[in-house]
């Protein structure tokens, strides 16, 4: 190969590294970083460094029917007999809001008549609500209906991924306050692990280098 033909390739090479940095080799590093991360904490319940995530709280909560499936709901409440081994409360009243934890619906507060909500107590709390429901309790994998992992992805803009930036998270009002609060109370979910790092970083060198030998170089 003479200089100016190794000129002209090398010249090919710069247009066409221009060419994948458009942002397609950040959004593919994206991509890739929110599958190696949501597998592992879903998989493992574990964060970046190698850590079990806190257990959920077994802290006794307040439930109604609203709080579960029809078919637990009736586990739970279908008779009187059942009711009957139940301990209640009654929350709100004076024609405010009860204050009441809704889990499948992901919201708090009722309307109530002004008498006020009756809602029994789940000894185990949060924990004891997902045995019930058939959720895994032995590991922390931020699942439950699988809307905020569904809802989270690549939030950056192409300009971001052209100066080698690129954000994850929810796009929706209600799966951000879900990371986020989640995020409070458990750490940093979507932290990637050094070896995950060093997968990226591989991934996205061979990218690069293949521009190279797709040029003869």
């Amino acid at each position: 190969m003479t200089p100016e033909e190794y000129t002209n390739r090398f010249e090919r090479v710069i247009k066409d590294i221009k060419v994948h940095n458009d942002g397609q080799i950040m959004t593919r590093v994206a991509i890739e970083a929110l599958t190696l991360l949501k597998k592992r904490v879903q998989e493992t319940g574990t964060n970046a460094k190698g850590q079990e995530f806190k257990a959920y709280s077994t802290k006794p909560m307040l439930i109604g029917c609203s709080s579960f499936r029809k078919d637990v709901c009736n586990q739970l409440f279908g008779s009187k007999e059942k009711r009957a081994k139940m301990d209640w409360r009654t929350v709100g009243g004076s024609g405010g809001y009860a204050a009441y934890l809704s889990v499948s619906s992901g919201a708090s507060g009722g309307a109530n008549s002004g008498k006020g909500r009756r809602l029994a107590i789940l000894p185990g709390g949060y924990k004891e609500w997902r045995r019930l429901m058939g959720r895994p309790t032995d590991k922390v994998d931020f699942t439950v209906s699988g809307r905020m992992w569904n809802n989270v992805t690549v939030i950056s803009s192409t300009s971001d991924h052209k100066n080698g930036m690129a954000i994850i998270g929810a796009k929706e009002d209600t799966e951000k306050k879900k990371l986020a609060g989640n995020t409070k109370r458990k750490g940093d979910i979507l932290d990637l692990s050094q070896k995950e790092q060093d997968i990226l970083k591989e991934d996205f060198n061979l990218e690069v280098l293949q521009v190279f030998r797709e040029n003869g170089l």
